[in-house]
Parts: structure tokens; C-alpha cells; sequence
């Protein structure tokens, strides 16, 4: 089952660098939630003097930082830092980051993100062997401080499990610490988050169950239209 969930991860992602421009199209066209519309006139809305804001295990690279720039070359953070200080050059570049923070700010002219004209902020959280809730809020909080306190949302393709909250007895009850931390940040930063809600047996349900934000999960074809929530989002592979 291990090596079955393993080639399913690793195909998901081949499926990225092998054609990311036409799943990038599909998720932001008519068959997605359709943001290419809003590119256009009359509406011209791509984000424009607008901060958002990245929260990850790494980040995306930075020209004029990192030797090994992103796969995207149009994706240009206003800036990256590990946790609440500076990134250091080729630390906690990651992949995954790159495409999350590409489907968010891209300004390439075949992989146009949902709002190229926005400025965005990541934060690597780190290894999860030298992490945990207390670094991911920390994180949060710095990135939710920059461009003078102004950021609108920020976006959280990661969580923890149950099993490494700290408490004793581990429910979704809204009261693990980065739950909290959101939810006093969503208030007090006036930001809106917006979670992965990846759940169910090996999943990363902590802070899915917070208060003030958005829990969204990815979708998958049907007939060319997104209309049904994928199963990856269980962390398992389906039964029967």
C-alpha cells in the first residue's frame, strides 16, 4: 500500500512538470473556478498593489538569492524568508512551493497564475524533524506583518497531523496551537487564510478545523468539468 500511495504522489507530480501550462489552464479556465475571465476587460483584475502570502514546508526560489531559480522563471516573489528571518541562499528551495506559489502569482504568459499582479510573501517553515505548530505560527504571523501589515490571504498547502500535536488527546476541537494561532492571526491581521484540507487515516487535518478562514481541497475532472472532490485529498488510497 506504501509503494502504491508512493507512485500515486510521485505521478500527481510528474503530471506538473510534464504539462503544467495545460493544468494550470484547466484549473484557472471555464472548467475551473475561471480567474482567466477575471484577467481580461472589463474586469482587469490580477491583483494589482494587492499582498498575499505563502506558507510552506520550503519556499519558492528568489532571483538574486538562490543559484537555482524555480521552474517558472515569470514567478518572482516580493520576497522569501525562513520563518520570521531572511531565506539563505539555496535553503528550503522546494518544488512543490513553486508550483503553489505559480498557481498563485505566475505572470507567465502560458502559466498566468490566479493573481499575477499581486506581491507575494513565503515563508519556509523547515524540515518537520526541526519544526512543529510553535515555528508554522511563527511563520504565519511574519508573513502576515509584511507590506506594512496589509496582506489580504495567505495560503497554507501544508498542516500537521494528529499525531504530532503535543495534546494528550488530539481531536479537531479548534484548540491545537496553530489552529489557534490562525485564527488569532485571521482576527487581529485581518488576513484571510486559506487551508489544505487534506484529512482522513496519515492525513494533515490540523488546522482544518479552525474558525476564521477557509478549508478548500482539490478537485478532479469529470466530463472537463472540476465537480468532485479528489480522493488524494484522504491521504489514502480508495477501497473497493
Amino acid at each position: 500500500m506504501g509503494k502504491k500511495i508512493s507512485w500515486l504522489i510521485w505521478g500527481l507530480s510528474a503530471s506538473w512538470f510534464i504539462a503544467p501550462a495545460q493544468a494550470l489552464d484547466d484549473s484557472l479556465g471555464e472548467a475551473g473556478i475561471n480567474a482567466n475571465q477575471l484577467h481580461q476587460p472589463p474586469y482587469d483584475l490580477i491583483g494589482r498593489k494587492i499582498a498575499i502570502g505563502q506558507v510552506e514546508i520550503g519556499r519558492p526560489s528568489f532571483f538574486g538569492i538562490d543559484k537555482a531559480i524555480s521552474w517558472n522563471y515569470k514567478l518572482l516573489p516580493a520576497q522569501v524568508f525562513y520563518r520570521d528571518t531572511p531565506a539563505k541562499t539555496d535553503t528550503d528551495v522546494d518544488p512543490h512551493a513553486a508550483m503553489v506559489a505559480g498557481v498563485m502569482v505566475s505572470n507567465d504568459k502560458t502559466l498566468k497564475g490566479v493573481a499575477p499582479g499581486a506581491r507575494l510573501y513565503a515563508s519556509a517553515v523547515g524540515s518537520p524533524l526541526k519544526s512543529g505548530q510553535p515555528e508554522e505560527c511563527l511563520s504565519a504571523q511574519h508573513v502576515a506583518s509584511q507590506n506594512g501589515g496589509d496582506v489580504r490571504a495567505i495560503n497554507f498547502s501544508f498542516g500537521e497531523s494528529l499525531q504530532r500535536d503535543s495534546r494528550s488527546e488530539s481531536i479537531l476541537d479548534g484548540n491545537a496551537l496553530l489552529t489557534q494561532c490562525i485564527d488569532w492571526s485571521a482576527r487581529v491581521h485581518n488576513v484571510l487564510y486559506v487551508i489544505a484540507g487534506n484529512q482522513g487515516s496519515g492525513g494533515i487535518p490540523i488546522p482544518t478545523d479552525h474558525y476564521n478562514g477557509i478549508t478548500t481541497a482539490y478537485s478532479t475532472q469529470r466530463e472537463g468539468v472540476f465537480t468532485k472532490v479528489d480522493f488524494a485529498n484522504l491521504s489514502a488510497a480508495p477501497l473497493g
